[in-house]
Formats: C-alpha cells, sequence, structure tokens
C-alpha cells in the first residue's frame, strides 16, 4: 500500500486508480472482526438489516418475532474491543410492533430520522426515528415480503412492495396512497429493488420464476420480461453502478443481467445453496455476499466465480448488507445474532496483540508492586 501511495505522490497512477485498488484488495480480505461486536438483543431469527445510508452508523434490524432494533455502530468507548449497543428498540410486545414477522426493513436513503418496515401482518410502516412511532401506516391487504425506496432523489418519496398478490404495489410517502399497481407476474413477487441510478427503472423477482423491468412512468407493462430461474426468484441487488443486476433463485443458482440489454451475463457462479424463501443479498464494486444455509458466500461478480465463505453463525443466514464507506459487512441469521465483517483484519489482530502486551506488562508491574 505504502508503494503504491508513493506512485500516487509521484503522480504515476491517479488518486481514482489507487483509491479503487485498494478498495479492490480489502474487499476480498473479509473476516469476522475480533474488535466489534453487536450486542445480542434479538429473542427471535434476524430477518433483514439496514444500514443508515448518510454516515453508515445507525444499523436498523427486523427479526422473526416483529420486533425492531437500532445499533449505534460507533465506537464511542476509546478502547479497540468494544460491543455496539442497542439504542433504540420496538420490542414484540409494543402496541408499535409488527404483529408478524418483519420481512423487510429500509432507512430513508437521505434522513435518519425516518426508516421503513414491513412484514406478514400485511402493513407497511413508516416510523419516526426519533419518537419510534409510527408516522404512517399502509395497509396492503396481503403478506409483504420485500420492500424497497428508491435511492435517487427524484423517486425517493416511492416505495416497491412485494406481496402474495402477483404485482408490484407503489405507494406513495407523500400523499399516502397507494398509487400504482404493476401487473405482470403469474405468481408471488418476492423480490423487489429500485435501480441506484435510473430513477424510474424498478426490478422484481416473483414465484413465476420471472424476473421483470419497469419504467414506472409507463403503463403499457414491463419493459423486458427475463425467464431467470428454474425456480422462484428470491432476492434481487444492482450492482452499484446500476448496470448490472443480480438475481437468486430456489433453484440454486444466482445470474447476472446486463440491464441495458435484458440479457443473461456470461458468468457461472457455480451451485449456490440457498434457503426456499426470500434472502437479502449485499452487493459491492466487487463482490456478491449471499447467504447460503449457515454462511455467507462471497462472490466475485467481475469473474463470476466463488472465493470464499464467511463462517461464524451457527443458524441459517438470512441478510446481508455491506457499507461501502467502512468497508464492512454485517450479517443476521436465524441465530439471533448480527456479525461484523471487517476488511482490516491484518490491522485488527495487530491492534489486539498490542492491547494484550500492554495488558501482560499492567499485570507483570501489578505482580511486582504486591511482591
Amino acid at each position: 500500500m505504502l508503494s503504491a501511495y508513493t506512485h500516487v505522490q509521484c503522480g504515476l497512477i491517479s488518486h481514482a486508480a489507487f483509491t479503487a485498488t485498494e478498495t479492490t484488495k480489502r474487499e476480498y480480505d473479509l473476516e469476522l472482526s475480533r474488535c466489534k461486536d453487536i450486542e445480542v438483543v434479538h429473542s427471535a431469527g434476524v430477518n433483514s438489516l439496514s444500514l443508515d445510508p448518510v454516515d453508515g452508523r445507525y444499523l436498523l434490524s427486523g427479526a422473526a418475532d416483529g420486533s425492531l432494533y437500532i445499533h449505534d455502530l460507533f465506537n464511542t468507548s476509546g478502547k479497540v474491543q468494544h460491543t455496539c449497543k442497542a439504542i433504540c428498540k420496538v420490542e414484540r410486545k409494543s402496541r408499535y410492533a409488527h404483529s408478524f414477522s418483519v420481512g423487510s426493513v429500509q432507512w430513508y436513503p437521505f434522513d435518519t430520522g425516518l426508516f421503513t418496515s414491513s412484514g406478514m401482518d400485511g402493513r407497511l410502516k413508516v416510523w419516526d426515528a426519533n419518537a419510534l412511532r409510527p408516522a404512517d401506516v399502509f395497509q396492503l391487504g396481503a403478506k409483504a415480503y420485500s420492500h424497497h425506496m428508491s435511492p435517487t432523489a427524484t423517486r425517493q418519496s416511492i416505495v416497491a412492495v412485494g406481496t402474495t398478490n402477483p404485482w408490484v404495489t407503489l405507494v406513495d410517502l407523500q400523499s399516502g396512497t397507494i398509487c400504482q399497481q404493476l401487473r405482470g407476474h403469474s405468481g408471488r413477487v418476492l423480490a423487489v429493488r429500485w435501480s441506484p441510478c435510473a430513477p424510474n427503472l424498478l426490478a422484481s423477482g416473483s414465484q413465476d420464476n420471472q424476473v421483470m423491468l419497469w419504467d414506472v412512468r409507463c403503463a403499457k407493462g414491463a419493459l423486458a420480461k427475463i425467464d431467470a430461474h428454474g425456480g422462484a426468484v428470491t432476492s434481487l441487488a444492482f450492482e452499484p453502478g446500476g448496470f448490472v443486476l443480480l438475481s437468486l433463485g430456489t433453484d440454486e443458482r444466482m445470474r447476472a443481467w446486463d440491464v441495458a440489454k435484458a440479457k443473461a451475463l456470461p458468468l457461472n457462479f457455480g451451485l449456490v445453496p440457498v434457503a426456499q424463501r426470500p434472502l437479502e443479498v449485499a452487493v459491492s464494486n466487487n463482490l456478491a455476499l449471499v447467504p447460503s444455509e449457515g454462511v455467507v458466500l462471497v462472490l466475485d461478480i467481475r469473474a463470476g466465480e466463488p472465493v470464499g465463505s464467511l463462517q461464524g453463525h451457527f443458524n441459517e443466514v438470512n441478510c446481508v448488507t455491506f457499507c461501502p464507506l467502512t468497508l464492512t459487512a454485517y450479517s443476521g441469521a436465524n441465530d439471533r445474532t448480527v456479525l461484523c465483517w471487517t476488511s482490516s483484519p491484518e490491522l485488527e489482530r495487530a491492534y489486539c496483540a498490542e492491547t494484550e502486551a500492554s495488558k501482560r506488562l499492567a499485570d507483570a508491574w501489578s505482580s511486582d508492586e504486591g511482591a
């Protein structure tokens, strides 16, 4: 890294190239963090995670018992090793909690004062994060598997929801109404995802094995219908540039799609063992982090091949999220825990070794004084 930085100072490589190279190296180094633990607070499996996109500080989680928690990820203790505490909670016994399992949670893309949740009780809730009470509740009339708010400014108030109905429901937060239904699927809609760069482009995945691309301004139907999998489509994720869409299915395959052409890319990720239910996949510039039974599979989305797995959970993993600011990943599982995966394992090992050495030295001084 130092030699590369010297090349930057000498003008041999650009700052952008240096940043891209180091980011890529660090992403491939993901390991279970030795220094950061997430306080265990859930009494049921963790189904969904969302990291606030403003500072990457607050981790929102939703569980199978209808509860919601927010953890503060910043270390203000002054110690290298620390536990991130839950600072807000909506317990299952709260009258504001979901009646049944939470399927999806998401922070408002531009402000940490608002977040959304949906679940098996057929409700989409818009929460005031400060009061920790719903500011609005939408009755969807069907179990909600997935919802997503657009990360682009022009569509920031529209929430797409996938339910047991064979259409995508669009909810307008500003008007407080269900403003549109996108019809075309013939089965339950298990996954929805807005493009990170095209404000009107939405992708949906269904039990009918199809992925559909929609221009929400167009009332004539889907832009493209893709026979994506040999089983239900359970998860969708755009790569950060928005040019590639990844889909995961119950046929235990992950596929990559050229969004502009609606064509499959020649990538073969191999067999990806997954649960037969909706899952949350995280995607960085280079990698896809996929819940796969009791581990998180790490797949190279450029080469189209597996590069490893992250092991640490004791039960099925349901969701993964990735922070592009710190290059840190977080995963939630049926073992009721949330784990942190660091991209700087060597640095953490050095910190831990130094801390342990200081502790031994302090113990030695204490023993000498006692003698």
